[in-house]
């Protein structure tokens, strides 16, 4: 490109010197001897001439027109002086702000002295950077009208063209306004979609793991009503209706006898062989303890049981019973059942990240001890700032890796718990420092 694309200002005297018997017209540099041709028998003649020019050069690579530069067979021959060059760079800058649609950014028209062969010369300098908002095109009597400059030539756009152009112009920011609208429908779409759900509605046909839990718990909302109840539940972030083959014999023992499952613990004992059902979207059955197990096919795994069950004991003082959540089962239910959940997923090869999300519903009144339930105040020792007093539920959700430590994300559950009561993880027993349960 002539010049380097410098502005009118980096521009030297040397620089335009050096043109003279050596540059010839082409792609990006034009010379004009005189100002634009005024017609008297046509008064705008000369503003679409420089529209024409100045925007054939913008829809191709850019460059400069030169008036004051005469020119045989198109190479530079000479300097002529512009009268009034200030005057006539104004007037070109007014018409192409005028007239141009979208407009050049950083246009540039200026007037230009020059000292040659001894003479003061006036030139007029039109810099044409290249743009990155073609295609311009120049609107006359009504119409718009696109050229594009070709080697030393201008003339319209092919129709091809033109379109490339205004796709390359229009296209990201119509794509992205289309991308956002489409974006606003599908978010629209999947809010009513949970807005319609049933707790009847299939989960195996459900794909989008927000929507999966919406169902579940409306199917948990119906077995459990208003009862102080636990709720543990686990699924893949990417679903698939038949991952997990639930008619398998090695998938239905592991439901039976859990793994690492401690000697007289507290956590997921296994589904009641006799009791269990199996049906097209998986298996369910109640826990020994009396909860309630569901895997689905699609790798959706749940426990839910009554507090009353394992998790609560009742402390008579003064005639009043007072509903304590046990320790123990606080602590080892989250990991026996994410030890569970590990071992199903692995047997199933399920490698992506995993939703947790632990639930205590109904807990306004209960009390949750402080430290080791073998300590002495266990029995005896009440803190009213220990009592749960709200009615809102606690609920922990967590994301994790394939690879995650069953322990360690149980302890992070069990700490939202004894958090929610008021309690640091001091009082938390069966857990060493580094999440590690201890009962084993």
């Amino acid at each position: 490109m002539v010049f380097d694309d410098k502005t009118i200002s980096k521009i030297t005297d040397q620089d335009l010197i050096s043109l003279i018997g050596k540059q010839e017209e082409n792609l990006w540099i034009d010379f004009k001897q005189q100002d634009y041709y005024k017609d008297s028998n046509d008064s705008d003649k000369h503003k679409r001439e420089i529209c024409k020019d100045v925007t054939a050069m913008a829809n191709a690579e850019g460059g400069y027109i030169i008036i004051g530069i005469s020119e045989k067979n198109k190479i530079a021959q000479g300097f002529h002086s512009v009268d009034n060059a200030a005057t006539v760079a104004k007037s070109i800058n007014g018409i192409c702000l005028q007239h141009i649609d979208p407009r050049i950014p950083n246009l540039e028209v200026e007037p230009y002295f020059l000292n040659w062969e001894n003479k003061d010369v006036e030139l007029v300098i039109i810099h044409i950077p290249p743009s990155q908002k073609r295609p311009h095109g120049y609107k006359w009597s009504g119409s718009n009208n696109f050229v594009r400059r070709y080697g030393d030539n201008t003339r319209e756009f092919l129709i091809s063209e033109l379109i490339q152009d205004l796709l390359v112009r229009y296209q990201p920011p119509i794509t992205s306004q289309i991308e956002g609208k489409l974006d606003t429908i599908l978010r629209n779409q999947d809010v009513d979609r949970r807005n319609s759900m049933t707790h009847e509605d299939d989960p195996l046909e459900v794909v989008e793991v927000k929507n999966l839990l919406h169902l579940m718990k409306l199917r948990f909302d119906k077995a459990m009503s208003e009862q102080p109840c636990y709720r543990i539940i686990a699924t893949p972030t990417i679903l698939n209706s038949e991952v997990v083959s639930t008619r398998d014999e090695d998938i239905q023992n592991i439901l039976y006898n859990p793994p690492n499952r401690r000697y007289g613990g507290f956590g997921v004992t296994g589904i009641l062989d006799r009791e269990k059902s199996i049906s097209y979207e998986g298996i369910s059955g109640p826990n020994i303890t009396g909860g309630e197990i569901i895997l689905l096919k699609n790798g959706f795994f749940e426990v839910r049981c009554p507090l009353s069950m394992q998790f609560q004991w009742r402390n008579q003082e003064v005639g009043v019973s007072i509903p304590w959540l046990y320790p123990y089962v606080v602590c080892e239910f989250p990991v026996s059942f994410l030890r569970l959940v590990q071992t199903i997923y692995e047997m199933s090869n399920i490698n992506s990240s995993v939703v947790i999300q632990q639930e205590y519903h109904n807990l306004a009144g209960f009390k949750l001890p402080k430290g080791n339930p073998s300590h002495f105040a266990f029995t005896t020792y009440l803190d009213e700032s220990d009592v749960y007093s709200i009615s809102r539920p606690i609920i922990s959700k967590r994301v994790l890796e394939s690879n995650y430590v069953p322990d360690h994300e149980a302890y992070e559950l069990v700490k939202d718990v004894y958090e929610s009561f008021g309690l640091d993880k001091q009082w938390i027993p069966a857990f060493d420092e580094e999440g590690n349960f201890t009962l084993e």
